[in-house]
């Protein structure tokens, strides 16, 4: 499946979508479509009849089999032409790919399966470190590829545009896929249509070279990459291969008005995906619908390109330090059935509120709910085990979030009470907070990458970010208690002994005072915050409110020189303050 497949994931991964006149802040969300048949017609280019038999040799179709692409019949009327009965021939991978993952991915990602670190993943698959790296870069079975038909193949705009070949609509429809007899990989499929309209130059080259005989050109970057519209309808896939047995539907997935790497939208409607692995179990996610407005292209491939170029990222951040990436984001209908474990949420809602120049200076999170519960399987069952220990059947998490941005000044605030997670029955996280330098940090860290400089980067970010305010505050439910309980069931310890334990190390806590050039009564006082919480679970709230603002490289230096009262860090210099109420 991954030959009919390579373009639209490429894309998918690399592109957002633009509109000029969008909407910021929770106005932003009103441009969000999950559907694309919900969305106005995009009017087509004018193409040069003149030039269209040299458009289409340009995409080889001038005659059938002339590229990849064999038909039945052609059609040609002036900028438009209609093919039908395509078949597409899917050329044939030859030598060892590249692993996917290194080695040093792949024992990271082992150590999360492996808790006791005996060499054994205690998932239940028992795989060694060897047998784990082996699965994950496995390669596909070789064989010969499917063979992929379409009932239509349609041009409008046709033309040599500007001395390139283009158009402004190709259609493929009623698209089938099918394997060879005899392949490993047995997966079909069907796709209702796939259509790009009014692509840049570079983009319909690229397309010209998918149906090209030679070596398919990479997907264009930047600005080359545009369009006016890129989607997909009604996809059914039905998985069957040597790793396992599924499917996967969905009826639209766009992406709409990508141009000069500005933003735009981005839709998917209705995704049910099913898959069943021998070793692993099977996995169901259904999801009514995704959909982002305003997605920022460029941030979005900087973030994409960081592993082989931090310095792009950092420019991006650099020149909008605020921005997330998008206008709006939302999510509606997600259900997830993985392993042992179900998880389900309503709606997710995310937006941006910018200034005059378009500059991010407020995100905002709407309050979300989560519910994880076990499934009913051998896996949940054990989920479910560690459910009952602390007392509960089902998870209902919630959360909201807003963040302030001040880009004149370069300051981030986190309002109070506007922050926080929520474990129903359980407690409650709030942060609050006040600090700058997110931008001074993004342009030393661009230097230090530029120089290869990590300890640059370190100290950066050491002295760089400040804090104006700090708050932490957990608000106990019940689950504080819950979970030591647990701890102690499991370990055969009395809770009591266990308390006494912890409030023995917090009053021991102010004799290593002296070393950290931080005072004493600031220790005393976080350390009798925590033990008064160990043993009476209220609000633990911890604050600085510094007079001037702090940073990392402050508590460096008062520990580098403790005896230093310039340099000793009290409680009028951090503002600071503990307590369980």
């Amino acid at each position: 499946m991954k030959y009919l497949f390579t373009g639209v994931i490429a894309i998918t991964l690399l592109t957002a979508c633009g509109q000029k006149d969008k909407p910021t802040g929770e106005a932003a969300l009103s441009a969000v479509e999950f559907d694309v048949s919900k969305l106005s017609d995009v009017s087509l280019r004018d193409g040069d009849s003149g030039t269209a038999a040299q458009a289409l040799s340009a995409f080889s179709l001038s005659e059938s089999g002339s590229g990849r692409l064999a038909f039945e019949s052609q059609d040609i009327d002036g900028d438009k032409a209609v093919f039908t009965n395509v078949i597409l021939s899917m050329p044939q991978e030859s030598g060892a790919s590249e692993p996917l993952y290194s080695d040093e991915e792949i024992a990271e990602l082992f150590s999360y399966m492996d808790d006791d670190g005996d060499g054994i993943a205690d998932d239940g698959s028992e795989m060694t470190l060897e047998e784990y790296g082996a699965s994950m870069n496995a390669e596909e079975p070789a064989g010969p590829p499917p063979v992929v038909k379409a009932a239509r193949l349609e041009f409008d705009g046709l033309g040599m545009i500007d001395g390139a070949a283009n158009f402004s609509l190709m259609r493929l429809s009623d698209i089938s896929v099918t394997p060879v007899e005899g392949s490993e990989d047995q997966s079909t499929g069907a796709i209702g249509s796939v259509e790009l309209i009014n692509p840049s130059p570079e983009t319909a080259a690229w397309v010209a070279s998918l149906f090209g005989q030679g070596e398919p050109a990479d997907m264009p970057e930047g600005t080359a990459l545009s369009f006016d519209r890129w989607a997909v309808r009604d996809v059914n896939l039905v998985i069957s291969d040597a790793s396992g047995a599924g499917g996967f539907d969905l009826d639209s997935f766009y992406i709409d008005g990508l141009k000069d790497e500005t933003a735009g939208r981005v839709g998917l409607s209705n995704l049910n995906f099913q898959f069943t692995e021998e070793t692993s179990g099977d996995v169901n996610i259904k999801l009514d619908g995704f959909g982002l407005a305003g997605l920022d292209y460029g941030l979005i491939a900087a973030a994409a390109a960081s592993s082989s170029d931090p310095a792009a990222m950092s420019e991006a951040m650099q020149a909008d330090p605020g921005n997330p990436g998008f206008d709006a984001a939302q999510m509606k209908g997600l259900t997830a059935d993985v392993i042992g474990a179900s998880v389900n949420m309503a709606e997710f809602n995310s937006y941006v509120g910018r200034d005059d120049q378009g500059r991010a200076t407020k995100i905002t999170t709407d309050p979300f709910t989560m519910t994880v519960a076990a499934r009913d399987n051998p896996d949940g069952e054990q989920f479910a085990g560690a459910l009952a220990t602390l007392g509960y059947e089902t998870l209902t998490l919630s959360g909201a979030g807003e963040q302030l941005y001040d880009p004149d000044a370069d300051i981030v605030t986190l309002p109070k009470g506007k922050n926080y997670w929520q474990l129903n029955d359980g407690f409650k996280l709030d942060v609050s907070a006040k600090y700058e330098g997110s931008k001074a940090l993004a342009e030393a860290s661009t230097a230090a990458q530029l120089e290869a400089n990590p300890d640059a980067m370190m100290e950066a970010m050491m002295s760089k970010l400040a804090f104006h305010q700090l708050e932490i505050a957990f608000d106990d439910n019940g689950f504080f208690n819950r979970a030591l309980n647990a701890y102690a069931a499991q370990s055969g310890e009395d809770p009591a002994n266990l308390r006494a334990q912890v409030s023995g190390m917090m009053a021991m806590a102010p004799m290593a005072a002296s070393s950290t050039g931080v005072d004493v009564a600031v220790i005393t006082e976080l350390a009798t915050a925590i033990s008064s919480f160990v043993q009476d679970p209220q609000t633990l709230t911890i604050s600085l409110a510094p007079p001037t603002p702090v940073t990392a490289q402050t508590f460096v230096d008062a520990a580098s020189n403790p005896s230093d009262p310039a340099l000793k860090l009290d409680k009028t210099k951090l503002g600071f303050s503990a307590g369980n109420k």
